[in-house]
């Protein structure tokens, strides 16, 4: 991945990269940022979704306490939180989620994801396969080379892990912010360094340019003007105050932010906003490990507080909070019938109360929703049986979902070998693509 923050070193590439856009020390024919956009630079693709905002809740929330409770099973089923109505007739969640179950009616929530990988890895669900590394922002991305924007077109935010833009190369990784919170640092990366001012900067474009015009004396060869479009576009990143103005939380108000929760997760979500309202395609927010101490965000097995206190505490709330602001700031400027928003974790927790007082690992059924681009809105799809435990309708598959996410972003992954092990099982969900 491409920090913001920190310099990256993948020694099996062979390559280093340091200060990110730092024109000043790597040199106008060095920079790095024409290799993030180069993959864009292709035939144009038709996208019904202009951007996607996929929010993965590292650690694996349970299902029962969120968007599939059992107020009907037994204690040590349901756990000690009841379920509340929502604005799907019939439909309730978890009682800690009362904003969500009043925005239900834009939401589709699916309850029978299953697959069968019990440890913390991210490829089934965010690239669809087991054991693929090709994460679905670098596959959006790379699939949707030829759509000029001058914004990077894919941002990760969050802790990383262990996915990536795998066999497509380093042109579909990911501009990695480690925290929304760093405002500053992010804010630097788009600010010439300060030896380059903008007339050095116009002294190296020229000189550019006028090396192209030598090698296209040579031959006309079109990958050359692909590179010199790559360039220009670089430039412009670099120039333009709209780049450095997304990354800005700053430049929101504060009763925004407030509204959307003052931790890491709440800015994250605001930061998506901001980022695919000035024109990222695809951004992925990684729920945060240690804002409070906690080493893996949702993975509630008892052992850290008493049983699933932290769920009450700090986990639901800031979801609730976060989530339900981001749908209803997209839905106020006009951007959810443009954005597609997922929330899932990687699995959900088993059907039982541990002895610690928790919920342990479970990928038999769980639960994630969508939302936006004209998804219908309270839609329920498939169904876990009594215990919360094993699809009892419409078993959903990570491919599934996958091929799910394409199909509303326009993009085809079967056009590419590297990509086609993601979803070569996996079908659209009905309910959800019809």
């Amino acid at each position: 991945m491409i920090h913001l923050q920190t310099p990256i070193r993948t020694p099996q590439r062979g390559l280093v990269r340091r200060d990110f856009l730092r024109l000043g020390t790597a040199g106008l024919a060095g920079l790095s940022l024409p290799d993030l956009l180069q993959a864009e630079d292709r035939s144009p693709v038709d996208q019904p979704a202009r951007s996607c905002i996929f929010i993965y809740l590292a650690g694996g929330p349970s299902q029962f306490e969120t968007f599939d409770p059992k107020p009907s099973a037994p204690l040590n089923v349901r756990g000690p939180w009841g379920a509340i109505p929502t604005a799907i007739p019939g439909v309730a969640f978890g009682e800690m989620l009362p904003e969500l179950s009043r925005q239900a009616g834009q939401l589709a929530v699916i309850r029978s994801l299953h697959h069968t990988n019990t440890l913390h890895q991210p490829w089934p669900m965010m690239t669809g396969h087991l054991t693929q590394r090709v994460a679905h922002g670098s596959a959006v991305t790379y699939l949707s080379r030829g759509r000029p924007t001058p914004m990077p077109p894919y941002v990760y935010v969050g802790p990383r892990l262990q996915v990536g833009s795998g066999s497509l190369g380093p042109s579909a990784e990911p501009l990695e912010l480690a925290s929304p919170l760093a405002v500053q640092q992010a804010v630097d990366q788009f600010t010439l360094a300060h030896e380059v001012n903008a007339h050095r900067l116009g002294d190296r474009e020229e000189l550019l340019a006028r090396f192209d015009a030598l090698r296209q004396q040579m031959a006309d060869h079109a990958p050359l003007q692909a590179q010199q479009a790559v360039h220009r576009r670089a430039l412009e990143m670099l120039t333009s105050s709209r780049v450095r103005d997304a990354f800005d939380l700053g430049r929101e108000p504060d009763a925004l932010r407030d509204r959307y929760g003052a931790n890491c997760f709440g800015q994250s979500c605001l930061l998506a906003r901001r980022l695919v309202e000035a024109g990222t395609r695809f951004v992925q927010i990684v729920w945060y490990n240690r804002e409070d101490g906690f080493a893996v965000g949702w993975d509630v097995h008892g052992d850290d507080l008493a049983g699933l206190v932290r769920m009450e505490q700090q986990l639901c709330p800031r979801f609730d909070q976060g989530l339900s602001a981001l749908l209803s700031d997209l839905q106020d400027r006009g951007l959810l019938e443009s954005t597609l928003v997922c929330a899932t974790g990687e699995f959900g927790r088993t059907p039982h109360i541990s002895k610690l007082g928790g919920r342990d690992h479970w990928p038999y059924c769980f639960s994630a929703v969508m939302a936006g681009v004209g998804i219908p809105g309270g839609t329920v799809i498939g169904a876990s049986d009594a215990r919360g435990a094993y699809p009892a309708d419409n078993p959903i598959s990570p491919a599934d979902f996958a091929a799910t996410l394409y199909r509303l972003l326009g993009v085809d992954p079967t056009v590419d070998d590297r990509l086609r092990p993601n979803v070569f099982e996996g079908r659209p969900i009905r309910e959800i693509c019809s």
